[in-house]
This record gives structure tokens, sequence and C-alpha cells, in this order.
């Protein structure tokens, strides 16, 4: 492969940046990709005068795409506000504004460009934005002739089941219809199907992939070549001819002797014993005679000998290959043909199919086929494609064939963080790509991390060799943006000026009691346990702080390697007391959860079964202790309540649903599991469970089919549909204030404040890493092999390790990378490493660059050096010895919040689910639900799209900017700031409060999102309402928030509460479509704020909805409009009856003339924007109040 210098590339300048051929993007870490997507997307738009649907983008996975989407719309929304409102004169230093203001030098220009942006954010919704496998799907639906598919509506299907259909059903053949070679039996039988599908991994699926095999045929010709008569009499001939030996050199001639008696009688166990280390080359040349040196040692059979004796040792090899590459034969044509006949289609055979299409080489032989090339050409002239360093040679392959010698082919990737090969990424066809590109870039600014991390990072990988082992890929030198620098992190009041942390420890340390730790497992746990201290001590230490604010344990990340990891780590962390949330990727049917649930399950299906229900109440779902049962046994009584529990149970899940069921569990347990130390993923689980029966529930028969599925599930591990898989694997507990572990790949685009990587060091168990089962490397063309067994298996295995090293180098990279301010790595010196064949196996990436970089500066290798190379890099610093006892993490005291002085505060019930404000429309005769407390009113909202407003009226920028953080969720998230935020503005000085409670609500914002969210809850707070009233200004003793009453209502019809609303002036009040609407049961509801202010009470509630663009939708009558909509007044006239009630109760000499306020409707977007905008103020008569609450009279009073 041609050599490509990657050092010194150009600088990208996204505005001169050519618009035709083929260019590379080289990024690295934070440096901002999708940004410079969007603009060069921008400029694909105003100067090739291109429509959205013309220009295509792609990326990896679908949550990229959807973030890849949104990236383009903000930045059309940008361009449009910049060129509406920002004067041709005033251009300032922002490249956007700078480029437009080149671009648009004069209104009509200008005007134009307008018209431009404004029809592609119209259309942007007809993009095509996606994966390239949702790109094959799409070629396959819109142009089934060309592309040859033979229909176009096949549903995805889980790669792995077909899979392991296929490999189940060459199990049988194999080896239940004759005999069996018991070397094969003795090498595969013990794990069954299960171990040959893992032992096969995705290489059914890689197609691309060469296969290499046939080493067992060519050993056992080699054999048969050496057991002919002619070989065999040679050979006495060598052992019986002693004139060939020196003096008393016998060693050879003995074994020689045992080879001929181990061919005579076959015996390849014997055969393989004999050849020993006797007939490496050196010991041959020392056994001859002076005289005829070198006789022996050329001899062709002795060569042939020598040749056979690692064969021989890769015996078991060469089995067990032989029997993969027929499996994945095997199921490389059984695969397609079952998919056809289910009309299904793998996410491979997307890619395969329009490969071979365009590309030709299908197994019919079809040429490529020009047609669907040119075809595609004209509805893409442009493609962008993201993240291209996880493409595969046949993805890249469908990119070449329609853009070869024409159109635009932007790729943009970053080659040091290709950590994807066992998902088919292949840094290959990136390094092929790149030599076909007509032009290269750059991206050189790190936009995330802090400008001593970055400077840290900058020495230590240029005093390496490149850092990644391949010359292609180098480092590259980047440069602070300082953004990060904005929020510091300090220690003592300074900034950290040694933010990158090496723990370093030997590896002949000893554990407490003074033993050497040697294994790899001792070490790890020594790592874990002091990560996990050194977290505790970080939070415990109130001098570390993030732009001045204490580091709390949302601020930190640990990365490691596998699940298992994960956990391990989680339990050390939960010991300490440290709050902790871990994010792998393991199924939800193979958790001890799903196994318990199931033993529920059957108890409740057989609740007459005294073992099964015994059995159910000893798991931890249900927590019977030891002393229960012994009560049990002594009063046979109390357990026949416990079995009509489970009898009601039974009842409940066939009436009601499995739902009903989980939640019955939980009321009766959840307080009691959330008390357990993992007691929030024992409830995640299980709630998840619930969601996955209720959604299968439809399809089976009964309870009973329901659990038979549960079993399934559990014995299969979760396999079927693809858009089913994730639903299945584990989620996370919310992670709002919690320290986040999760593995390196699954963190690469994610960033943290700080980092811990305490297991970089380890690449795995010896024997698994030194001897793989097959081998995975490029050959010289660049393609990709794996090699089973075959006769060059131990030359292929220095390609393979060599590889694998380069791909930990890059995920080592990756790791050290998503740090804002700090990152922590941890190291163990193990004494000198080998060399040779050896090297990338034994080495973990931290140890070729510590070693580089130690070698490079001249000092020595390994510990000893350590502090001397720290010194000489600058920005690196050692850690202290590892400290043996147990850190507990001893969270900081929050100060009580406060409470009103007058009265005690409702309690807010916050495990309980109340409906929204639209149930009353939905009356359900056992409970009417007001609202939730929340943002859950927008629910349901027809909410209009920005391009069906009219565009008489200017649209108001700081509107539009919150246009895509909409929905319940993110009304959750601000109604909890307006209440939790202290005094003082909330951005920047309690951005941590916002970033927490928009993370709790699964709210995705990033730092700019975030700042406006900030600013717009500051506007609202600082607003005058009216009458000088700020919500900033309300003191906690003047102020209930979340203000909850329940009062039953008997026989109360709606038709006459409008009847009175109409007799006192309020005659839209209540809806006449709700006339035919009876209340009866609880009314009950929560106001999110009651102020006493001006000598009354006021009922005070926000609203986030999305009422439009323009300051006027927030105002005047479309205010109202929006209002009656969702039939606000009704519900703040409730409000306000029950505020009413309220103080009649507890107000000695109460008077509603006197004391009872208005009903403000705070809509928050807008407040702050103008004076009164964002305002619904209203005073109900009080006449009307005491009609209304006379209509409920005869009724227990309201016990808010």
């Amino acid at each position: 492969m041609t050599a490509v210098d990657t050092a010194a590339l150009p600088a990208l300048d996204w505005r001169r940046m050519p618009l035709q051929g083929r260019i590379l993007i080289e990024a690295s870490a934070g440096t901002g990709k999708t940004w410079n997507i969007g603009l060069i997307y921008l400029r694909l738009l105003l100067e090739r005068d291109l429509r959205v649907e013309q220009i295509l983008v792609t990326t990896f996975t679908d949550a990229a795409a959807q973030e890849l989407h949104e990236r383009l719309r903000r930045r059309l929304v940008e361009a449009e506000r910049l060129l509406e409102f920002t004067p041709i004169e005033r251009a300032g230093d922002n490249s956007l504004e700078s480029y437009l203001a080149m671009l648009c030098p004069d209104a009509d220009s200008r005007r134009h460009a307008l018209r431009k942006i404004q029809l592609a954010r119209t259309d942007l919704d007809r993009a095509p934005v996606s994966t390239i496998h949702a790109l094959c799907q799409r070629i396959q639906r819109d142009y089934p002739l060309e592309s040859g598919a033979a229909f176009a509506n096949d549903k995805l299907f889980d790669e792995q089941q077909l899979q392991r259909e296929c490999v189940e059903d060459f199990w049988r053949r194999r080896y239940l219809a004759g005999e069996v070679d018991p070397r094969e039996a003795a090498l595969l039988l013990r794990d069954g199907p299960e171990g040959l599908l893992r032992d096969l991994g995705g290489l059914a699926n890689s197609t691309d992939a060469q296969i290499e095999a046939g080493g067992l045929g060519g050993l056992e010709r080699q054999i048969a070549v050496l057991r002919t008569a002619a070989t065999i009499a040679e050979l006495q001939r060598l052992a019986g001819d002693k004139s060939l030996y020196g003096s008393r050199k016998t060693a050879l001639a003995n074994r020689l002797n045992k080879v001929v008696a181990a061919l005579r009688d076959d015996d390849e166990e014997q055969l393989a014993a004999a050849l020993d280390k006797t007939f490496e080359p050196d010991n041959v040349l020392e056994q001859e005679a002076p005289e005829s040196a070198g006789t022996l040692n050329d001899h062709p059979l002795i060569r042939a000998l020598q040749a056979l004796r690692p064969l021989l040792q890769s015996r078991a090899v060469f089995t067990r290959g032989a029997v993969l590459a027929e499996a994945a034969q095997a199921c490389r044509e059984e695969m397609p043909r079952r998919a056809r006949q289910r009309r299904v289609l793998t996410f491979s055979m997307l890619i395969d199919a329009v490969y071979e299409r365009l590309c030709g080489g299908d197994a019919n032989g079809q040429p490529a086929d020009d047609v669907l090339a040119d075809r595609l050409f004209e509805a893409f002239p442009v493609a962008l494609i993201d993240e291209f360093q996880d493409t595969d040679q046949r993805q890249f392959a469908i990119f070449d064939r329609i853009y070869r010698g024409r159109g635009t082919l932007v790729m943009i990737g970053d080659p040091k963080q290709a950590i994807y090969s066992f998902r088919g990424g292949d840094i290959a066809a990136y390094l092929r790509a790149g030599e076909q590109a007509g032009q290269r870039f750059s991206l050189g600014s790190n936009h995330r991390s802090g400008r001593a991390l970055v400077e840290a990072l900058n020495a230590w990988y240029g005093q390496t060799e490149g850092g990644f082992g391949h010359p292609q890929i180098r480092y590259q030198q980047v440069v602070a943006a300082g953004k990060a620098d904005d929020e510091p992190y300090t220690i003592d009041g300074e900034p950290a000026a040694q933010p990158l942390v090496i723990h370093p420890f030997r590896g002949d340390a000893k554990d407490k009691g003074g033993n050497p730790l040697k294994a790899l497992g001792e070490l790890e746990a020594l790592a874990l346990d002091d990560c996990a201290n050194r977290i505790a001590e970080l939070l415990n230490d109130p001098r570390q702080q993030i732009g001045g604010q204490r580091v709390t344990p949302g601020d930190i990340a640990v990365l490691l390697s596998t699940n298992n990891q994960i956990m391990a780590l989680r339990t050390r962390l939960i010991a300490r007391g440290v709050p902790c949330v871990g994010s792998g990727r393991g199924n939800i049917f193979a958790g001890e959860v799903a196994r318990e649930l199931a033993l529920v399950l059957y108890a409740v299906l057989h609740p007459d079964d005294d073992q099964a229900v015994r059995g159910a109440l000893a798991t931890c779902l249900l927590g019977a202790m030891l002393e229960q049962f012994s009560a049990w046994q002594a009063r046979p009584a109390a357990f026949e309540r416990e079995l009509e529990r489970f009898e009601s149970w039974r009842t409940l899940a066939r009436t009601r649903g499995v739902l009903a069921l989980i939640d019955s569990l939980l009321a009766v347990r959840a307080t009691a599991l959330l008390a357990l130390p993992e007691g929030e993923r024992v409830l995640t689980d299980l709630r998840h469970l619930g969601e996955l029966l209720a959604a299968e529930e439809g399809s089976r028969q009964g309870l009973d089919g329901l659990y038979a599925w549960l079993l399934d599930m559990r014995q299969e591990g979760g396999d079927g549909d693809a858009e089913a898989a994730d639903e299945r694997q584990l989620r996370i507990e919310s992670d709002a204030r919690r320290v986040q572990l999760l593995t390196i790949h699954a963190s690469k685009g994610l960033e943290f404040p700080i980092v811990f990587l305490p297991l970089v060091w380890r690449i795995g168990d010896r024997t698994g890493v030194r001897s793989p089962k097959l081998l995975r490397y490029h050959d010289a063309s660049g393609r990709r092999c794996v090699d089973l067994g075959s006769m060059d298996f131990i030359e292929h295995r220095g390609r393979h390790f060599r590889e694998e090293l380069e791909e930990r180098l890059r995920l080592l990279y990756v790791a050290l990378t998503r740090a804002v301010h700090a990152v922590h790595v941890y190291w163990v010196d193990r004494g000198p490493l080998p060399g040779g064949d050896a090297l990338a196996w034994e080495w973990a990436a931290i140890d070729l660059l510590i070693l580089q970089a130690q070698r490079k500066l001249g000092l020595a290798e390994g510990e000893a050096s350590l502090e001397a190379m720290a010194e000489a890099l600058g920005g690196i610093r050692l850690s202290a010895p590892f400290a043996d006892n147990v850190i507990r993490y001893q969270a900081p005291i929050e100060a009580p919040s406060p409470r009103a002085t007058q009265t005690p505060l409702p309690v807010p019930r916050s495990f309980q689910w109340l409906h929204s404000f639209s149930g009353l429309t939905r009356y359900a005769a056992a409970a009417v639900v007001i609202d939730d407390g929340g943002a859950a009113d927008e629910t349901g909202m027809a909410e209009p799209a920005i391009a069906d407003e009219p565009v008489e009226a200017a649209e108001d920028t700081r509107l539009l900017s919150l246009y895509p953080l909409r929905g319940p969720r993110f009304g959750d998230a601000v109604h909890q700031v307006l209440e939790l935020a202290g005094p003082g503005p909330v951005w920047p000085e309690q951005r941590q409060l916002l970033h927490n409670q928009l993370t709790a609500q699964a709210v995705t914002a990033n730092s700019e999102a975030l700042e406006r969210v900030g600013k717009m809850i500051d506007r609202a707070r600082q607003a005058d309402l009216g009458d000088g009233l700020r919500l900033i200004d309300v003191s906690a003793e003047h102020r209930i928030v979340e203000f909850e009453f329940q009062f039953p209502v008997q026989q109360v019809p709606l038709a006459r509460l409008r009847q009175l609303c109409i007799a006192h002036g309020q005659p839209d009040a209540v809806p006449a479509s709700l006339d035919a609407m009876t209340l009866n049961g609880m009314l009950t509801g929560f106001a999110d704020l009651i102020v006493a202010w001006d000598g009354r009470f006021h009922v005070l509630d926000y609203k986030t909805n999305w009422l439009g663009a323009r300051l006027h939708d927030y105002q005047g009558s479309s205010l109202d409009a929006a209002m009656a909509e969702h039939h606000y007044p009704l519900q703040a006239l409730l409000y306000t009856v029950a505020l009413h009630r309220y103080l009649r109760q507890r107000l000695d000499g109460y008077t509603a003339e006197r004391q009872l306020g208005d009903s403000w409707y705070l809509f928050a977007r807008a407040l702050g924007l103008a004076p009164g905008l964002g305002v619904w103020r209203h005073r109900w008569p009080v006449a009307l109040i005491e009609a209304l609450d006379d209509a409920f009279a005869g009724v227990q009073e309201a016990t808010a």
C-alpha cells in the first residue's frame, strides 16, 4: 500500500475548501467534525444551488444520524437569523457571519440566500441523512429494478438469530448423523453449538473477509509423504550412520529412531512427542560431526521434520479451524436462503446486495451495474460521510463506484479513533480512500478539553513514534480552543497545571498480607480498589472544584474494557458509598432479576404449589427472611394468606395484564428494594422486564404463554427481531449526580469532566491472547483476511498481533481524549518487556507509549524514570502510593429545602403517578386529576412547525433557538429548576443544577443549548410579571412549592359548573363540550406555586409550551386562544377553589375578598422578552369561587 504523508496536512478552512472532487478531512478528538459538516452543508446549498434532497449525508449509527440532522437544522436556523437580523456593515468576527457577509455583499444577494436557506429548512425532513445501512435500504426501496431487489418491504432481522439456527443445523448434521473424529470431539463437543457460535463471531456475516484454512489437510499430506517406505528407510539410514554424529552425540539419532517408529505405527501423538527441540537447527548442528557439518541440517528430510514440528503443535488449531471454515461457509450459503424464505433482511445482507449490484461479483457473476450507479449519482451528486474511519471495504466501494471520476465525495473521520473492527470497521478502507483523495485537510482546534490537558497530551504523543504503530496514522498536534477553561478545574483555587495523572504500580506488587500479586486478576482487583478509593478521596476534597463548584460524582466517568469490569468497580464504589451508574450492554434476560421474576411468575401461575410459592418468596424481589419461613412453618394459617396473595395476583394478571401484576409487586416492595445497595438497579430491571412482557402479551396465549416466552428469552439470550434487540439491552439507572461507568467503546463521541482509566494496562488473560483460535489481519493488498488454521497460521500470527496492538493504541487514544479537565491513568510496570513476536500480545498500548517516550527522552525504561519523564513532558504528575484502607465517600450536607412558616407544606408524593389535566376530558369514575405538577400538559400538543407559520411577522431568534427543546420531559426539567434554584442567576452559577435536571429527564442538550435554557430561566425569574412581582424576589417564607390538594366530588355535573360560570360573567371557563360529563371520585392536583404577595395568596403555574416563534404568539388573543385550547382557564379556576378551601381551613379571619389573589399562568419561553409577554393573569369573582365551593358542599373538606 502506498505510503501517505500525514505529518503536514493543511488545516481545513471550511470557507475556502473546494466543493468538487474527493476530499478527505482528518479530524482529531474534540475538533468539531459535526460543526464543520454543518458549515460545508450550508456552502453546498448556497454556492452549488443544491436542494437538501441532493446532498447525501451518512454516519455510523442511527443516534448519530438523528443528532447530525438536528445539527444541520440548527446551522440553517443560525444562518437564517444572521441574514435576517445582522446588517451587512456590522458583520463581526464570527466565522459564519463573516462568510455570509462575503458571500452576500448586497441586499439582493442576501435576500436570495435567505430564500435558499428557508426552503432548505422547510425541506430538511426530506434530506437523506442516515446510516449507510438505511441508505442501502432506501436504494432497494426506491430503485427496485436497478438494484435487483425482489421485494422492497423486507423486515430487518437479527443476524445472530439466523446464524444461530444455521450453526445448530450444521452441528446436528455433523455430530448427530455419524461417527466423529475423537480429536475433533475432544475439542468441540464439550462447548456444544453455543461454543461454535461464539468462536465464529461475525465471520459468517463478514462476506468481504477472505477465509483461510486447509492446515489440517496440509498436515495430513505432509505426514503421508513422510510415511512412505523410501522416506522411512532414509530416516533409518540417517539414524544409524554414526559418521554423521559427533563423539557421544546420540540425542538426534535416538529421536530419529522414535520418529521412524511413530511413522510406522501411524501414531501422530508419538510423532509429535519425538519431534522435540532437538530438531531445532542450532541443536542439529551441535549434534553433527565436525567433518560432516551441515549434512544433517541441510538434509531435505531433516528440513521436512523441522517444518512439520510447528504444524503438529498446531493440530488443535487446524482441527478447530477446519470445522469453523465449514460452518462459516454453510452459514454464508444458508443464511441468505432462509432470509429470502422469510422475506427478511439483515444489515450485512443490505450492504452485500447493493455492493454486488453496483460493483459486480455476486454469486451469479453479475457484472457491475452502470445504470444504478448513474441513477444514484443523479439523485445525490454530493455525499458527506461522517465517521468515515468506521466504514469497511464494501461500504467504501459503494461510494467509490457512485462517485468515481465525478461529483463531490467528502470523507470526514479520525483514523486514530478506528476502534470498531469487531463490528466490521476496517481501517484499511480509510487508508485506501486517503490515497485516492484529491485533497486532504486536518482539523486542528480542540473544543472539548482544557488547554493544560491538550498540551500534556501533545507533549506525550510528541515523544512517541507516531503513537499508533502505523506509518499512515500519526498523532496530529492540536490547539486548545479554550472553551473548557471558562469553567476551569482548580485545586486550592489554582487551575490544575498537571491534569494528566499517572498511577503507577509494579507487577510484583503485594497484597495486604505481604504476598506477591502474580495473577492478572489480582493486579486488576488492586487497581480497581485503588480507583474506588481515589474517587471517594477526590469527592471528599472540597479544594477540588470545577467552575467554582465542588466536584460531584456526576463529574466523573470511569472507562473500562468489559461489562464484568464495570460490575466489579460498581460493587467497590457502592461499598464506599459513591453513587454510580453502569452502562454496559448486558442483556436484560440474562440478569438475576429476570431469573427471579420467572420464579415469581411460575408461583403466580401455580398458587396452590407450596414449594413454588416458597421459592418465589425467597427471592430478592419478595424478600422473605429465614425467620419468616420458620414462622410460617409454625403457623400454617399465616402461610395460607401468602397463598391467597399469589392467587389474587394470578387473577390480577389475567384480568388486567402483567403490568398490573408488576405494579402491585412494586407497591408492596419498592421501598424495601430501593434500600438495597443495588436497589435502583433491581427496580430499573423490573420495570424494564415489565414493559417487555407487556409488549409481548398480546401475541401469547395468556399468562402461561408469557411465562414460556420469558424462559425462552432467558435461554436464548433475547435474539430475534433486530428492531427489538436494543430494547433488550440493560437500561442504566438514573445517572443524575452519579459516577458513570462505561466501556471505552461506548464512550466514543462522549465527554466527561474527569476520567479515570484504571485498567488500560490490561489486555486480557495471557493464554487467551497468546493462543487465539483465529487470526484477523490484512494481506499485502489491504484485503481483510481471517486465518482459521492455514498452513501459514504461524506466519500470520505476527500480523494479527501487530494489528491488535495498533487497535489497542487507537482505543487508548479514545480513552485519553474523553476528558474535559483531567485524566487519571493506571499503569503496571511488569518489568522489561519482551521483543520479537511477543511484542504485540504482551504489550498494552500504555506500555508502548511510556516506553517510546522514555527512549526518545534518553531515560531508562520502567517506573524508575517515570517521574523524570513526567517532569520532562510537563502537564503530567505521578500519584501517591496505593492506599491500603477503604476510603468512604462523605456526601456534602445539603441545606434543607425552605418551608413556609405559617403552616406545614403538603408533602410531595414522589412515586404517585397522576394523569395530566387532559384526563379531565377522558373522565373516569374512579378519579379526576387536574395536573401532575410537571410539564405533562405539553403531551399531545399540536405544536405548529416553524415552516407552517405565517411569514409576515418576524420570528424571534431567542424563541427559535429553543425550538428543538420541547415536550413534557423538557417541561419537567424546567419546572424542577424553577423550584430548586437558589438565590442569584441560574446561568452560569447554577449550571450543574440545570445539567442534572435535564439529564434526569433524559433531555439531550449540549453546552450551547444548556446556556440558552439557563438564560431563558433567568429571564423568567427576573421578569416583571406585573405590578412589580418577580419570581426571584419571592422568599421561601412567602411561597408554597408544588401545592397538592385532594377532595372528594360526588355526582357534580360539569354542566352545572358551566352554568355557574356563565351566571358570574365567566362564560368561557368551562367548555360546553364537557357538559355531558359528571365528576364522581377524587379531585386531585398540583399547582406549581402559591405566592403570598401584596396581602393576597396567588396561584402561579409554569408552562413551557411552544406557542410559536413570534412574540405576539405569547400575548393578547394568541395567548388567550392557547389557554382555551388546553382548558387551562378551567384548570386555573379549580386550583383557585382548592386554594380557597386551603386558606379557609388554616387562616383565622380569612375572607376571600381580602386575601384570595389572582391566577397567573407563566409561559416561560417568552417571559422577560418584552413587558407582559408570556403572562396570563386573571382574578376570578369571589362570588363564583364561593358558588363552586357550595357545589361541592355536603362532602368532606379538602385535605390539601
